[in-house]
């Protein structure tokens, strides 16, 4: 654990990473609470429910993430089915399902995707805790709110037909499942988690409510590299190497998985 990452290795060497929630209230997660050799994904899921610390929560995500990973890996065929292998030069925001004219909250601010959803003449509202990264929305002219503003935020839901959501999103789960859940009644088209916080399963993403999730597998050999990364405040895309991204999109009526 990091000061801004969480770093989970599992056997055979796989590896995920996931943001530390340094914008929520911190709770202390004491040493003896986490046993490495014995942890899995579920009993680190568990001790989010039973400390309710954002740091459980940051462990338990990664640990995930790394699951996700090996089942990916080790799963005969390339890619798994309901999965796309996204290649240089993909259009996430068209490969999400986002068309001109779609209104977008973007819960979590990653600026390259707020500028090609943009240049697809899709309309854009983001929120981001980052005061560095709203100055910087704003600078590109995008509207953007704290998302401390919990108000504005629902404003911004129930404005949208599609909702995105940063990965670090769900390390506040219970914020980010009432946001998902108002997106549905509200009636957003679709739901999306995006970023490597978010490398998820998706009998994962089904359980969370989301329709797609685009993340990234770290092979085995790079997990030296992103520890290292992590140790430093860096995150997965600091590591020269292969990053292999993905998309799973729930199937939906009159439309491919």
């Amino acid at each position: 654990m990091g000061a801004a990452r969480a770093y989970v290795e599992i056997e055979a060497g796989y590896c995920g990473v996931s943001l530390t929630p340094r914008w929520l209230p911190p709770r202390p997660l004491p040493p003896t609470a986490v046993e490495p050799r014995r942890a899995t994904p579920r009993s680190l899921a568990r001790l989010v429910e039973k400390t309710g610390s954002p740091l459980a929560a940051a462990l338990a995500v990664a640990a995930v993430n790394a699951a996700t990973t090996a089942w990916m890996l080790e799963t005969p065929g390339a890619p798994p089915p309901g999965y796309t292998i996204l290649r240089r030069g993909d259009s996430l925001p068209r490969r999400l399902g986002i068309e001109s004219g779609d209104r977008v909250a973007l819960l979590g601010y990653m600026p390259g995707l707020a500028e090609e959803t943009v240049r697809m003449g899709a309309d854009l509202r983001a929120a981001d805790y980052d005061a560095g990264l709203l100055e910087e929305a704003r600078r590109r002219r995008h509207a953007a709110v704290d998302a401390r503003d919990r108000a504005a935020v629902a404003e911004a839901i129930r404005w949208a037909t599609v909702v995105v959501f940063s990965g670090s999103a769900v390390l506040d789960p219970a914020t980010f499942l009432e946001e998902a859940r108002l997106a549905r009644r509200t009636g957003a088209r679709l739901v999306a988690l995006v970023g490597a916080t978010s490398s998820f399963h998706h009998l994962v993403a089904e359980k969370l409510g989301v329709d797609a999730v685009a993340g990234l597998v770290v092979e085995p050999s790079l997990c030296p590299r992103v520890r290292a990364s992590a140790a430093a405040g860096g995150g997965v895309h600091r590591v020269r190497g292969r990053l292999v991204h993905w998309l799973w999109r729930r199937r939906l009526t009159g439309q491919e998985g």
